[in-house]
């Protein structure tokens, strides 16, 4: 029982250890990491077409931002955050391979940050008085026929 206690490792998962055998592929796994939003990159291999943007331009998720050629397919790469263009990494007509940078976001800009300073800036205006009632014609004669 000793020699089998000796083989297995502590394994942490969401808050609770377990004790267990580690296959030398898991010990070399690299961790997860999450996509950093400011880099877009090739998400398949193939020749850039088109480049549509420029460096020191403001862009949205919404703003096409290469043509990129794969298996006779036109793919269009867009951004998934805004902001503005740091660094262009690739020309057009240049070969990509799969995870290459393609460029490079200054800080991404939130539409909230956006909205906070855009109404950080304006004065607030005072509130518009109630405008006076409308009556049609009949409740005007109900309003001044003499009440019973």
């Amino acid at each position: 029982m000793d020699y089998e206690e000796k083989d297995l490792e502590v394994f942490s998962f969401e808050g609770t250890d377990y004790k267990t055998r580690l296959t030398d592929k898991f010990r070399k796994h690299k961790p997860y990491e999450p996509e950093d939003p400011t880099k877009v990159t090739a998400q398949i291999p193939g020749t850039l077409l088109k480049v549509l943007v420029k460096e020191g331009q403001y862009i949205n998720p919404t703003k096409l931002l290469f043509i990129l050629e794969a298996m006779k397919m036109k793919n269009k790469v867009y951004s998934s955050v805004s902001g503005r263009v740091k660094k262009i990494h690739v020309v057009e007509g240049q070969i990509v391979t799969k995870n290459q940078l393609l460029l490079e976001l200054g800080e991404p800009e939130s539409l909230f940050k956006k909205f906070l300073e855009k109404s950080a800036s304006k004065t607030p205006k005072p509130p518009k008085p109630p405008k006076p009632e409308k009556l049609s014609k009949r409740d005007k004669k109900a309003k001044d026929a003499p009440s019973i």
